[in-house]
């Protein structure tokens, strides 16, 4: 029987494991945590899954030219094809192969305006509400930044009973990633895929055919540095996310893509916060676009619409002046009205808490932005310029509010009465995209010749992303890692 080493827990890596299992090889799954689950843990376990058996209206066709406009040139076009493909059978196959059912997402294309994008979405399936066995339960790792078992159908939609969410509370049911993860890992289970936790691979190990999914390197300073293409404070995934299976397929002489490339987004630290003891970051999506707020950097003045997906907002922070030698926009500030702190969720801090010391404040937009280091004038006239065009629904500078998915994430407003706040926003990532280029089946590529180094595997974020700089949708991120984890975990077992 042929033996196959996945290292990584994630999506792509318990997929992989899955195929392989089905195709009857004998599969281990290493994890170099206590629990399984890396990043995919902490994610809301959507996938972006196109022309799946869901959508009448949809096609590989039209989801193959809106991803041929979002990478510009800079993505493998063979794998957007097979991607656009088998998106749709892949939502289908772990419907079949585990005990999850998906449920589509009315989540807006993140360029819904460009051809082939949807602005109705459909296109993000997410997990439903699952009910883990006490084996698995006790396998994963726990998600920090998830405050409760709650859906994206349910986020989207504004229909949120708290009644049922504290029946699911109560009774152990989970959603978002870790619902995802459960399905599968008790698909693996039940396949005698066998699971060694605490064991952190740092070389290729004895096995037939070895499937990196490790995730990203963006936990990694060095590596960072070394290929990122601007500064990277706040990665929000998995502390251990360090860059070894990287570090195995270079060693093989693999060939690289995508290496200054990341899931980009802003941002937030709230002090005390931590995972696996190290700080933890938050992604700010829906808090970004609500009326009564706006983004400026240091100088007190905006730079880009807010409301924008938060892959190309988190790009912006990067920009780099050469007249000023800097980055502007490091740190950026979530200005914000007494209106909107009333009103609104603000990360972990509900809008019924008190105003913690991470939040300046401010009587006046001045005083404001004198805690904020900021000039006075310049902050003034800036919420000033933006309250005119946003007291009539409208944003001159940048558009906010012209897009689809600006519509869909939230509304302009000008901001109103003090008290004032302000949010400090870092440029962080969800996780790299680059590593060993792969073929269609998984298969690394050698430097040398292009050819597949025999016997090694890579999906997930641990390999170069096949959508290259694009970021189509919600679920981005996972879509690609099930599509690639089950043909990698495919081609592991049969070749």
């Amino acid at each position: 029987m042929k033996t196959v080493a996945v290292i990584g827990s994630g999506a792509s890596g318990l997929a992989a494991a899955l195929a392989a299992a089905e195709g009857g090889a004998r599969v281990t799954v290493y994890e170099q945590d206590d629990k399984l689950g890396g990043t995919t843990a902490l994610s809301g376990g959507n996938a972006w899954l196109p022309a799946h058996e869901g959508l009448e209206d949809d096609s590989p066709e039209l989801a193959l030219s809106y991803l041929r406009q979002l990478s510009l040139g800079d993505a493998d076009d063979e794998l957007l094809q097979v991607f656009a493909r088998e998106a749709g059978p892949t939502a289908a196959r772990v419907q079949r192969a585990t005990p999850l059912g998906l449920q589509a997402i009315p989540y807006c294309d993140y360029h819904a305006e460009f051809e082939g994008g949807r602005p109705q979405g459909g296109r993000t399936l997410e997990p439903m509400p699952y009910d883990p066995s006490p084996e698995v339960k006790a396998l994963l790792r726990d998600a920090p930044n998830i405050e409760g078992p709650i859906t994206y159908v349910e986020l989207a939609t504004g229909e949120i009973n708290r009644d049922l969410l504290n029946k699911r509370r109560e009774k152990g049911t989970i959603t978002l990633g870790r619902a995802l993860l459960a399905g599968l890992l008790q698909a693996c289970l039940d396949a005698g895929v066998q699971v060694k936790t605490g064991v952190r691979v740092h070389e290729r190990p004895d096995a037939d055919a070895v499937v990196l999914a490790t995730g990203g390197f963006e936990r990694d300073p060095e590596l960072s540095r070394a290929f990122l293409r601007g500064p990277m404070l706040g990665p929000v995934g998995v502390p251990g996310a360090r860059g070894d299976g990287l570090r195995i397929a270079m060693a093989a002489g693999a060939s690289l893509g995508c290496m200054s490339e990341a899931w980009w987004c802003p941002s937030i630290s709230i002090p005390g916060e931590t995972i696996d003891g190290t700080p933890m970051f938050r992604l700010i999506l829906t808090e970004r676009a609500r009326p009564g707020s706006l983004i400026v950097d240091g100088s007190g003045r905006r730079f880009a619409n807010e409301a924008q997906n938060y892959n190309d907002f988190g790009r912006t922070l990067q920009n780099f002046n050469p007249a000023q030698f800097a980055f502007p926009h490091v740190p950026a500030w979530l200005v914000f009205d007494s209106v909107y702190r009333s009103s609104y969720r603000l990360g972990p801090l509900s809008k019924r808490a008190p105003d913690p010391e991470w939040l300046v404040k401010g009587e006046t937009i001045g005083d404001l932005a004198d805690g904020m280091g900021a000039p006075r004038e310049a902050l003034e006239a800036t919420v000033e310029r933006f309250n005119d065009g946003a007291s009539r629904g409208e944003d001159s500078e940048f558009g906010r509010g012209s897009y689809p998915y600006d519509r869909f994430i939230g509304r302009i407003g000008p901001l109103e009465d003090g008290p004032y706040y302000a949010l400090k926003v870092i440029p962080g990532c969800l996780s790299t995209k680059g590593g060993p280029r792969t073929d269609t089946e998984g298969r690394v590529r050698s430097v040398d010749n292009g050819h597949p180094i025999p016997g090694l595997y890579a999906a997930g974020n641990v390999a170069a992303s096949a959508f290259g700089m694009a970021y189509p949708g919600a679920g981005g991120t996972l879509g690609p890692a099930l599509v690639f984890g089950l043909r990698a975990g495919d081609a592991a077992a049969a070749d």
